[in-house]
């Protein structure tokens, strides 16, 4: 890694001639050489954007003003050691910047923005790393507006939401649910959160839920899934079949029992579905529903098994032969 002043004058050049190929391809090659690199690229960015004086600084002609600035020390006769003192003075006042900078960063608490859906409204953030996350509607999220140099933290604290996941492996990125939390690099996932329980599936790549506090922690894969009932402290791993068709508008069921089913669509549609079997045959449902009504899939239901729908209050009950 380069050292520190040297980097920083380097960026400072680059920031100020942006369009110097010599200098893309030397800032590129120097975010490209490690994680810690990029970092400290993104916070002296981000410090040269917001400062009042950088629309200044990008108007310079940075020649004139070099040369204008030799013309004006010119008859000035500074000692050598002064000279050396001088510099000294300069290095220590751009260290103690930096440092400052980092050190305000580190302590101070960061700005946190809380997101918030209606009944009927899916909404979407994208967090300043590129992670995307789509809340479903009734729920609630809290993330900062910046992440800091250490960590990627955001909390669910009520409804349920899809994550795709930016990848960064010097920063994991935390989903805190309570007394829960779920852990990730690079991935896509399904939380669903309530009071009594959260049900996770993973879409792709691999995640790490932690159910409490030096709890032990279950690793999950891309078409796994799990239920973690919060007040008995139980865990129940299945399939992450429809955990995310809340946003896909699709229910997919390969050789699913018929109990399942009725779990999945009560799920769904917002009706309390149940299966009364007048037969210990197990029956299996292999099908696809997309953008369908549930009269629809009951049609379906009815000509597949000749099974009976009856309706009472706010009940549906399935009938088999």
């Amino acid at each position: 890694m380069r050292p520190q002043t040297e980097s920083l004058e380097l960026i400072a050049r680059y920031l100020n001639s942006p369009s110097d190929l010599d200098l893309q391809s030397q800032v590129t090659a120097f975010r490209a050489a490690s994680p810690e690199n990029e970092a400290y690229f993104l916070e002296i960015e981000e410090v040269w954007q917001q400062s009042a004086e950088a629309g200044r600084l990008e108007r310079t002609n940075v020649a004139q003003s070099v040369q204008q600035l030799k013309s004006k020390l010119a008859p000035v006769s500074v000692p050598k050691a002064g000279i050396i003192t001088w510099f000294r003075g300069v290095a220590a006042a751009v260290v103690l910047l930096v440092a400052g900078f980092w050190l305000y960063r580190s302590t101070t608490p960061p700005n946190l923005i809380v997101k918030t859906t209606a009944k009927n409204q899916i909404d979407s953030v994208k967090l300043n790393d590129g992670s995307v996350v789509i809340l479903a509607e009734n729920s609630t999220l809290q993330y900062a507006e910046n992440f800091g140099t250490e960590k990627r933290e955001i909390q669910l604290d009520k409804g349920q939401a899809f994550f795709k996941i930016t990848k960064d492996p010097a920063h994991p990125f935390k989903v805190v649910l309570h007394q829960s939390d779920v852990v990730v690099l690079g991935t896509s996932f399904n939380i669903k959160l309530s009071n009594k329980a959260i049900e996770l599936g993973v879409k792709t790549g691999r995640v790490v839920f932690t159910p409490y506090k030096d709890g032990a922690t279950s690793i999950l894969t891309a078409g796994q899934a799990l239920t973690y009932d919060v007040e008995k402290r139980e865990l129940v791993s299945k399939t992450s079949q429809n955990l995310d068709s809340w946003l896909t508008k699709e229910l997919t069921f390969v050789d699913t029992p018929l109990e399942e089913v009725c779990k999945q669509l009560t799920s769904y549609y917002g009706v309390d579905i149940k299966l009364q079997k007048n037969s210990n045959k197990a029956k299996k449902l292999n099908a696809r529903f997309a953008n369908q009504s549930l009269e629809e899939v009951l049609m379906i239901l009815n000509e597949t098994y000749n099974i009976k729908i009856k309706k009472e209050n706010n009940q549906i009950n399935l009938i088999t032969p």
